[in-house]
């Protein structure tokens, strides 16, 4: 497990920081967001209960690096309550823990290649991060186990033909304002609700402000493309099953905060040609599946095979400028009789 951040611009709900979590058997990810730091133990503690509540099966140890978020004494006490194994890796040496520390990097790079493309502003980072991580334990394939993260865990084949792309059109069943029975019941939005400032809890008072958006309902089978933006997409999906996610709704209780909708939005605020008709989902049904966000996880199997493409020699070329950069290794002859310590 890892954490990353703080993010320079707060999420929709208000999160600054990322917990990635990935199971070493079946490389399945989970990612919470977090508004402090010091939150990410309870987060870890509840992430650990209900997966062994769902799985069935017993987490036996913790990998991870000496960051405070992860050696303290809530952490200690529930890992020995548990008889749970901490293994943390050395300091300043990264690539002891590097599953995780490469999934920081996939998720992070993905996010922002689907906030690109869709044109979305920085708010939206927590929902690009999540819509990455739920797109890749269903589609990225394991080497070992020639399955995905998903069907490896759940011993099922995931379900994708609910997936859309991140940013596409979509509509708004409007349950506020009386209609006739002729006018249209929907309004047609992109898939970003649209959102008011509220004020900030008394604990975060001295930050900048957070960004809530509107209580909403959104309609999955009205979902359909953009024409202009959705060429090369990535795909945005339900997390029913992630363990922690940025909603995009907020309640209508009365300790909610109070906002208000409207209904039409400026013309140069709208991603895409809104005179263009509109794609169902039988039309776009053959190809869902082209544009899912996926990123390479193939490795060669030989030396060879990796220096005969160029891609993967100006990668391994800029690794070891970065060890000659920050004196990662001190080469030094080796003793004999000694065995040699591998990394991940």
């Amino acid at each position: 497990m890892d954490l990353f951040g703080p993010i320079p611009v707060r999420s929709l709900g208000g999160n600054k920081y990322t917990l990635v979590v990935v199971d070493e058997f079946t490389r399945f990810t989970w990612v919470v967001f977090l508004k402090k730091k010091s939150h990410a133990a309870q987060e870890i503690i509840s992430l650990i209960r209900k997966n062994e509540t769902l799985t069935g099966h017993k987490v036996k140890q913790l990998r991870s690096d000496h960051g405070t978020e992860f050696r303290n004494s809530t952490l200690e006490e529930f890992c020995d309550h548990k008889g749970i194994g901490q293994n943390f890796s050395a300091p300043r040496t990264p690539q002891k823990n590097g599953v995780v520390e490469r999934r920081n990097r996939t998720l992070i790079e993905a996010g922002r290649t689907l906030m690109i493309h869709a044109g979305l502003p920085m708010l939206f980072w927590a929902e690009a991060v999540n819509t990455a991580c739920f797109t890749q334990n269903r589609s990225l394939i394991h080497r070992i186990h020639k399955k995905t993260p998903y069907e490896v865990l759940k011993s099922q084949k995931p379900e994708v033909s609910f997936f859309h792309v991140f940013g596409c059109i979509c509509y708004i069943l409007n349950q506020r304002d009386q209609r006739s029975k002729f006018e249209p019941k929907a309004d047609k939005e992109l898939l970003s609700c649209p959102f008011d400032k509220v004020p900030l809890a008394e604990d975060e008072a001295d930050t900048s402000d957070s960004i809530v958006p509107v209580s909403c309902s959104l309609n999955q089978d009205s979902a359909v493309r953009s024409s202009n933006n959705s060429s090369d997409a990535n795909e945005i999906l339900e997390a029913e099953d992630s363990p922690a996610t940025d909603n995009l709704s907020v309640s209508n209780s009365p300790e909610s905060a109070s906002v208000s909708e409207h209904r039409y939005h400026p013309v140069d605020q709208i991603i895409g040609n809104i005179h263009d008709g509109v794609r169902t989902r039988s039309c776009v049904s053959n190809n869902f599946c082209m544009y899912v966000n996926f990123v390479s996880m193939i490795l060669p199997d030989k030396i060879h095979t990796a220096l005969q493409d160029a891609d993967w020699i100006k990668a391994m070329k800029e690794e070891l400028n970065e060890f000659e950069r920050h004196k990662v290794w001190t080469l030094v002859p080796r003793p004999s009789g000694k065995t040699i310590t591998r990394t991940r």
